[in-house]
């Protein structure tokens, strides 16, 4: 199954509204189900911008580089 707006990807499953296939890209995960990003900005929705990296690891990250400092410069 291809993807109904990027046909060299692989698609993950269908709109929930439309029901057309859709890849992570398109994907837009709802409390009520997943939905495209075309049904999702015709329902004025606002389509949350994905980050790079979780805020959980650059905290990690953070921590370690203290602890880091500290052990080395104590």
């Amino acid at each position: 199954m291809k993807c109904a707006n990027h046909p060299e990807r692989i698609a993950l499953g269908y709109c929930a509204q439309c029901g057309k296939a859709v890849c992570t890209a398109c994907l837009v995960r709802l409390s009520t189900g997943n939905i495209c990003e075309t049904c999702a900005n015709a329902e004025g929705r606002a389509v949350r911008a994905r980050r790079g990296v979780p805020w959980w690891a650059v905290g990690l990250l953070a921590l370690a580089a203290l602890i880091l400092v500290r052990a080395f410069f104590h």
